[in-house]
């Protein structure tokens, strides 16, 4: 019968307090995180309203009467008036919206009394996602048997922190002393 002193108690406890400590940091090193990264780019329909509308003053131009070209029905400017040639006014028109502006050419036979409409254009909405796994712990059970003989059947539990080290623990039968033995396993990852 071997009796412990205070100082063996102390040294073996200050063994146990070091190896916690390193288990502890092994585990806060091997921590795994897996960052994944969504972007969504999604193209929306925007209508937005007219605030505001110049208009230049008109300047007189002459034009054919609407003739039909290759199928669509076109308007012929000309320099001076004609027998065919009607006199028209063009105005310079630019129209502001709270994102957009547009820059029209308005041609009338008459007095332009009013503009007034919405501008549609398409704008590009960005959303990025990002979101971090971490690798959950899990408890397993395990059985081993040894291929080449039947001599030393074990089972037990392992403890795996958050993939990256190894805690078990199991009862081994020992068919040399006839007498089950306990075991410890301790696995750290590497790669």
């Amino acid at each position: 019968m071997q009796i412990c002193t205070n100082n063996g108690i102390m040294k073996n406890w200050f063994i146990y307090l070091i190896a916690i400590v390193v288990i502890i940091v092994a585990v806060k090193q091997c921590e795994e995180k897996e960052t994944k990264i969504e972007t969504v780019i999604e193209y929306v329909k925007v209508t937005d309203t007219i605030t505001k509308t110049i208009i230049s003053e008109p300047e007189k131009i002459y034009v054919e009467r609407v003739k039909t070209l290759k199928g669509k029905d076109s308007i012929i400017y000309v320099d001076k008036k004609t027998s065919t040639a009607i006199q028209v006014n063009k105005y310079d028109t630019k129209l502001e919206s709270n994102n957009a502006s547009a820059d029209l050419n308005i041609v009338t036979t008459g007095e332009l009394l009013e503009v007034t409409g919405t501008i549609n254009y398409t704008q590009e909405n960005k959303t990025t996602t990002i979101t971090e796994y971490k690798s959950k712990s899990g408890l397993f059970l395990y059985g081993k048997v040894p291929v080449s003989n039947f001599n030393s059947p074990e089972i037990g539990v392992l403890y795996q922190f958050k993939n990256s080290l190894i805690i078990g623990s199991g009862v081994q039968y020992n068919n040399f002393t006839q007498k089950p033995e306990l075991t410890a396993t301790i696995g750290i990852k590497i790669l």
